[in-house]
C-alpha cells in the first residue's frame, strides 16, 4: 500500500469530520509502499479519531510525524490531550478496553494492534509532553 495516499485521504477526512482541531504534519508523508492492505486505513482512521474524540483541550491538536530507516517507516501521532494514564498503558490494545469516559465500543486500538500485528509491524504508546498520547506505528516497507 501507498502510506502517502492512505494518510492523505484520512487526514483530509479528519479535517472535514473535526474542523475544531488541527492536524499538523511535521513534513510530507513519506513516499513509500508498506507491506499492509486496504485495512491499514482503518488503522489511521482510529488513531486519528481517538486522537480527537479522547481529546479534552478547547483546541485538539493531532502531530504527525514520519521517520523512514531501512526496513521500515515510523509513523507518531502525537496529541494534546489528557494522555492515558500509566495504569493503562498496558491494557488499552486488549479487546473491550475503553478510555475513561469513552462512549466507544473498545474495538478499535484492538482493531490497530491486531492489523498493525498481521502486517509485521509493531505498536507502541508513549507519553506526550506537557500533556497527551503518542502512538507510535512502524510497518515494514514493501520490498
Amino acid at each position: 500500500m501507498a502510506l502517502r495516499s492512505v494518510l492523505e485521504t484520512e487526514l483530509s477526512l479528519r479535517e472535514e469530520s473535526y474542523p475544531e482541531a488541527e492536524f499538523i504534519l511535521e513534513s510530507e508523508p513519506p513516499d513509500v509502499a508498506v507491506t499492509a492492505n486496504s485495512m491499514v486505513n482503518s488503522v489511521f482512521r482510529n488513531l486519528l479519531n481517538n486522537a480527537v474524540q479522547h481529546n479534552d483541550s478547547s483546541t485538539p491538536r493531532i502531530e504527525l510525524s514520519f521517520d523512514v530507516r531501512d526496513q521500515d517507516v515510523e509513523i507518531r501521532i502525537a496529541d494534546n490531550g489528557p494522555g492515558i494514564p500509566d495504569e493503562h498503558k498496558d491494557t488499552v490494545f486488549g479487546k473491550g478496553e475503553r478510555g475513561l469516559g469513552s462512549a466507544g465500543s473498545g474495538i478499535g486500538l484492538y482493531l490497530v494492534d491486531t492489523l498493525v500485528t498481521e502486517y509485521g509491524g509493531t505498536i507502541r504508546l508513549e507519553d506526550n509532553e506537557p500533556t497527551g498520547a503518542v502512538f507510535v506505528v512502524r510497518l515494514p516497507l514493501a520490498t
